[in-house]
């Protein structure tokens, strides 16, 4: 079974395990947030939106903290969403630092 969304770079199976190294994955960021805030912490879609936009305001040289606030996102929740996007990138070399120049630094369109 093919993985939906995200980069799409790896099957369903996969992901028992963690994503592949070097691939950011917005949904798995998610998780992380609701892990630590709760089910209360909003709706796992919008926040993978969240996680997308400060992983690509990072790949673009931007803070992530302040496209957040200019998407309209409460600081808090946008905290944890940098924080779940930072220790990701931390865990699996999916930054663009780990990445290096080139495609596999920019982050994926739409």
């Amino acid at each position: 079974m093919g993985h939906t969304g995200g980069s799409g770079r790896y099957v369903e199976g996969e992901r028992v395990f963690g994503p592949p190294s070097g691939v950011f994955d917005a949904d798995w960021a998610a998780g992380l947030v609701l892990d630590r805030l709760g089910a209360g912490a909003g709706d796992r879609v919008e926040i993978a939106r969240a996680a997308q936009l400060a992983w690509s305001a990072r790949c673009a040289g931007r803070d992530a903290h302040e496209a957040l606030a200019e998407a309209g996102l409460a600081p808090d929740l946008g905290r944890a969403v940098v924080g779940a996007v930072d220790d990701f990138t931390a865990a699996y070399g999916a930054g663009p630092a780990a990445e290096g120049p080139g495609p596999a630094g920019t982050p994926p369109t739409g």
